[in-house]
């Protein structure tokens, strides 16, 4: 039987398609080959020259005239107008609806764009995509618009042709919600990234170990948490290299973070970072929110992937409930640290000192992590759901 070809995709998200971070690195890595006269990309935020595009795909950036006003402290006060907002739609993507004539719709449920995407989906009787990195039902609140919202995201979640899960936890949380089951997409490799040599021990010349960290600092509690993590790193001689968006002044209350032996690089390619962890750092720090443990639950790291990739062994701290940590734990990975201890953090960071235990974890999660994680397998199981519309 021949196969079914490729249908032409409208994206329709305030996730942007950037090879950047987070979300955004994980839609880029699954559209980056695809066919580029059959994707549009039509996103709520823009893109700066470092944050690079997929090259020969048309984007249009979407902004509402309120965005402006959405992190002032008139925001609260609003939030009906940018739901309002969402619920009319862009003249720009109904245009794009008759000139451009998809086969299918794709949006990512954050924020408000997803509103007019299944809005759109339905008038025009589109399939509907959808792909989910947090659960919007617990990291988003929209005030007296909640409710709405709430039986708006059922709705759509029953109606899409296709969920992507981006954990194992959240599609059986949504199944238990909705009745309908959806499929695992977890962060994934690029297709041309490098799986490099696993770090095997200190290099010569060297005092101390090496840790870096590369999520986010400004989510919940991840910045005084990474302060605990720093102070131990301090106190054995290491270093800890940050590769993350920062602010100096938010910095300013964390004492260890400001110390001499911790380091802030700036933006990096995934490429480049992989590389760079390989070639000049020992383990990799993953951290999960216990202030917000309930959503954590549901999501999925995607820096795991490229720690993984770059041959370190991974020290993770975080609640046994949340999405990364969970996986690890059933996986038999034992660098875990699971409540706010901070003689337990101290532990596990001396227990790392040892060649024989970092190269042990770093052989042991690349094990776990190289099939689960990998390109071929993740991107398969987007085309081949796409490409069945029946």
């Amino acid at each position: 039987m021949p196969q079914q070809p490729l249908p032409k995709i409208l994206y329709i998200s305030d996730v942007p398609v950037e090879l950047s971070s987070a979300g955004a690195t994980l839609l880029y890595r699954l559209l980056e080959h695809y066919p580029k006269d059959k994707l549009v990309i039509m996103q709520g935020v823009g893109v700066s020259k470092d944050q690079p595009r997929i090259p020969g795909v048309q984007y249009h950036v979407i902004k509402s005239p309120l965005e402006r006003l959405r992190y002032t402290r008139f925001a609260k006060f609003l939030k009906g107008l940018f739901l309002a907002a969402e619920v009319i739609g862009s003249s720009k993507t109904k245009k794009m609806i008759r000139s451009y004539k998809p086969d299918i719709i794709l949006t990512v449920s954050i924020r408000l764009m997803w509103v007019h995407a299944f809005r759109l989906a339905k008038k025009h009787k589109l399939p509907l995509y959808l792909i989910l990195h947090d659960d919007w039902l617990t990291s988003e609140n929209h005030g007296r618009w909640q409710g709405y919202l709430v039986s708006t995201f059922a709705s759509m979640y029953k109606y899409a042709s296709e969920r992507f899960c981006i954990s194992p936890t959240m599609e059986k949380y949504y199944h238990s919600l909705y009745g309908v089951h959806g499929k695992v997409i977890y962060p994934l490799r690029g297709k041309d990234d490098k799986v490099l040599p696993l770090v095997t021990g200190r290099k010569p010349g060297m005092e101390g170990l090496k840790f870096c960290y590369a999520g986010s600092l400004f989510t919940g509690d991840f910045a005084p948490m990474l302060d605990i993590v720093a102070k131990y790193i301090g106190e054995l001689k290491g270093e800890l290299h940050v590769f993350s968006y920062w602010n100096k002044e938010l910095l300013s209350k964390y004492p260890n973070l400001n110390a001499e032996h911790v380091t802030f690089h700036p933006f990096m390619h995934a490429t480049d970072l992989m590389r760079k962890m390989n070639e000049e750092m020992d383990v990799a720090i993953l951290l999960n929110s216990f202030l917000y443990e309930l959503p954590f639950r549901y999501n999925f790291s995607s820096k795991l992937v490229d720690y993984i990739s770059a041959g370190l062994p991974v020290f993770f701290w975080g609640p046994a409930s949340s999405g990364s940590i969970l996986w690890a734990l059933e996986h038999g990975y034992q660098a875990v640290v699971t409540l706010q201890d901070h003689n337990l953090v101290e532990s596990m960071l001396g227990n790392l000192q040892l060649t024989e235990k970092r190269f042990a974890y770093a052989k042991k999660i690349r094990e776990l992590g190289i099939p689960e994680f990998s390109y071929e397998q993740n991107h398969e199981t987007f085309i081949n759901a796409i490409s069945d519309r029946h």
